[in-house]
């Protein structure tokens, strides 16, 4: 089984904006139109079974609708897509939105610090964070260089160490390797911490060098590095290859593929599952 953990979809009456707009101030060609539609059928066709859909509040007001929309994705998709929510750190309701999340069954949120302007180790961010931990709610934070603000780095390695290390039973994935474009900071500050995840997202399109990658999958815990692709930046099907070029053994490259997210996502619990759905079949 492979699972994608990092991918976008858009409304379909913003998508075609929404991916020109990025388009055009990333330089790369999109691997769909943004549209759940479109991008249900490619994933399919590149063998991905399951994918999370990362959603991001770009300002304070939009958390219920985003969260709303990401609660009816599994059942939408019949279990193709998880969502997960996202609050923005200076709504007034945040906290409380964060507890709504958990009721709606989310899974956990995507954080953007580059798009909701703050630096990850913010102390102003301190509540929120406890009450991600408090929750037990999965957070993901993009990570390292953004090319929405490449002259300021919002989440360097370095201060995603320090909140890693001021909230240790908080489950927290920094996406990109752990920073993009900052591979040896992340081998430096985060390799090793244990409530942190990794997921793979453009490391094959922005050139993670393997033997790096290879450095910090061997000094990480092995269940807690995750396929990505950042889709529809990256088609996942390279972002599967990378993973399947690094040489690692076949059973740590199976985890990353999917067994992690598999056992994060507590997928075989959910009746529109393709993995309880497969279980049924077998025992018919």
């Amino acid at each position: 089984m492979k699972i994608d953990f990092h991918i976008h979809t858009f409304p379909d009456r913003i998508a075609p904006k929404a991916v020109g707009r990025l388009a055009s101030i990333s330089g790369i060609t999109p691997f769909t139109d943004g549209t759940t539609a479109d991008t249900l059928k490619k994933m399919e066709k590149n063998g991905i079974d399951v994918s999370v859909c990362l959603n991001i509040a770009t300002r304070p007001g939009q958390e219920q609708t985003i969260n709303d929309t990401a609660a009816t994705l599994f059942d939408e998709s019949r279990g193709k897509l998880v969502g997960f929510g996202s609050v923005h750190p200076n709504s007034p309701g945040a906290a409380s939105e964060l507890t709504r999340c958990k009721a709606l069954g989310l899974k956990g949120i995507k954080l953007h610090p580059d798009y909701q302007e703050f630096i990850v180790d913010e102390k102003r961010l301190w509540p929120l964070y406890e009450a991600l931990s408090e929750l037990d709610l999965f957070v993901t934070f993009h990570s390292g260089w953004d090319c929405y603000s490449p002259a300021k780095i919002h989440c360097p390695p370095e201060n995603a160490a320090r909140v890693a290390k001021a909230f240790p039973h908080l489950r927290m994935c920094f996406a990109h390797f752990g920073g993009l474009r900052m591979w040896d900071d992340v081998d430096n500050y985060l390799a090793g911490l244990d409530n942190v995840f990794f997921d793979t997202a453009m490391a094959a399109t922005m050139g993670l060098d393997p033997a790096l990658a290879r450095r910090i999958v061997s000094r990480h815990n092995s269940d807690n590095i995750l396929l990505g692709s950042d889709c529809p930046w990256e088609d996942p099907s390279i972002s599967a290859a990378w993973v399947e070029s690094l040489g690692l053994s076949d059973s740590l490259t199976e985890k990353i593929l999917g067994t992690n997210a598999l056992r994060l996502l507590d997928l075989s619990s959910l009746p529109n599952s393709p993995v309880s759905r497969d279980s049924q079949q077998q025992k018919q």
